[in-house]
């Protein structure tokens, strides 16, 4: 395809993709000096004139829509237009990142990305709904995975291709009709494709892959990746979601997401609540160490304690060795009585005084500057009565 130089005022730099019913264009619009993306239909589609133009008017219709709601989810619809070339275009904001549709060619993404991007998402659809507007056409391709979020871009163009009927509710595929449950049976086989890498109802052929959504049969999710085994409640949330009755999903998308992040989340939780036997090296290692540093302060705190007992004994052997002066000082004040001397014959030879001052009873002499002037007329008669303390008057 060759591109035009210009269509409406914005000048169109390069082709950023297409899909089944359309192509998207890098372009500049020189009045606000920004670049935009700016998506045309296709002129291959094989349309009559008759359908082409039903089409077009449809898709105006759904852009004006679409054009009184604003949310961080939504790609911002900033113009629209007629060119004589290329017919109706739409002018979206540019949104840098990959589609959901190339991610996906890497493999399905982590449980708790795809909770995140189905919060984002389905809070973007219910914010439309609210406003009575279905996107009709929810799919990895119409996802963009922005750095400040997913976005969901392509308001009312819906493509004709198997591709999209994937993802098609089987009322849509029925009578063509659009709503909020169909938007959430949309979301919900993209959700499962994300999580799985593969989708809920896989062929080539448009009448063989409606055959299998009006049946309402899919594979479960758990049985498709091994890592999601341990998710229990996913299969009958996505059997809800992708319910063959619209009567049998979920009230709103967001409560479809809330349940997927719940559901995504629940076994980690659990996990961190009541942690199993962790058997990793590093865990060993760290329990070693642990058992060292207990043992250590246990050595530690038990030294302390003996060290104090020591102590405390050590402090009362020395107390109690100077109890019995301080007991007698002050129960016995007859210790500061002076005694007479004992006669001469009563002294104990040098080789037995030591013996006998440690068996006596008998109190002994404390020599004090009284006594030391004793008459010895005092003393006899203190000696004739050796039991009978003399007391200085």
């Amino acid at each position: 395809m060759s591109l035009p130089a210009r269509i409406g005022r914005y000048e169109v730099e390069l082709l950023l993709g297409e899909g089944g019913s359309g192509r998207v264009l890098l372009a500049r619009d020189p009045v606000l000096r920004r670049q935009v993306a700016i998506k045309v239909l296709r002129g291959d589609l094989g349309l009559t004139a008759e359908q082409r133009q039903e089409l077009t008017e449809r898709v105006r219709q759904q852009a004006r829509a679409a054009a009184t709601i604003s949310h961080p989810g939504l790609v911002a619809l900033h113009d629209m237009g007629d060119d004589d070339r290329m017919g109706l275009y739409l002018v979206f904001e540019l949104v840098r990142g990959p589609t959901l549709r190339e991610r996906l060619h890497d493999g399905p993404l982590a449980g708790e990305e795809v909770a995140r991007i189905g919060l984002a998402l389905a809070a973007a659809l219910t914010h439309a709904h609210a406003a009575g507007l279905a996107h009709r056409g929810v799919k990895p391709e119409n996802i963009m995975l922005a750095p400040t979020g997913p976005k969901l871009t392509d308001f009312g163009l819906c493509e004709r291709d198997a591709r999209s009927t994937a993802y098609s509710a089987p009322e849509v595929l029925a009578s063509a009709s659009f709503d909020a449950q169909s938007d959430e049976f949309a979301l919900g086989a993209t959700i499962y494709e994300a999580l799985t890498g593969r989708r809920a109802f896989p062929g080539q052929d448009p009448a063989a892959v409606a055959a299998l959504i009006a049946s309402g049969k899919h594979a479960p999710p758990r049985s498709v990746l091994p890592g999601l085994r341990g998710f229990l409640s996913l299969d009958a949330l996505f059997a809800r979601a992708l319910a063959a009755e619209a009567s049998r999903r979920f009230p709103s998308c967001e409560a479809f997401a809330s349940a997927l992040a719940g559901a995504l989340q629940g076994p980690r939780v659990t996990f961190l609540a009541t942690p199993g036997p962790v058997r990793s090296s590093i865990a060993r290692a760290t329990r070693r160490w642990q058992n060292r540093v207990a043992l250590t302060a246990a050595a530690v705190i038990l030294m302390l304690i003996v060290v104090g007992q020591l102590r405390q004994s050590g402090a009362g052997e020395n107390s109690a060795a100077r109890i019995p002066r301080a007991s007698a000082d002050k129960s016995a004040p007859w210790m500061h009585r002076v005694v007479p001397p004992l006669p001469p014959s009563a002294h104990p030879s040098p080789s037995t005084s030591a013996s006998a001052s440690a068996t006596s009873s008998a109190p002994a002499v404390e020599s004090t500057p009284s006594s030391a002037g004793r008459t010895p007329r005092r003393n006899e008669a203190a000696a004739a009565k050796p039991g009978t303390p003399h007391v200085d008057p």
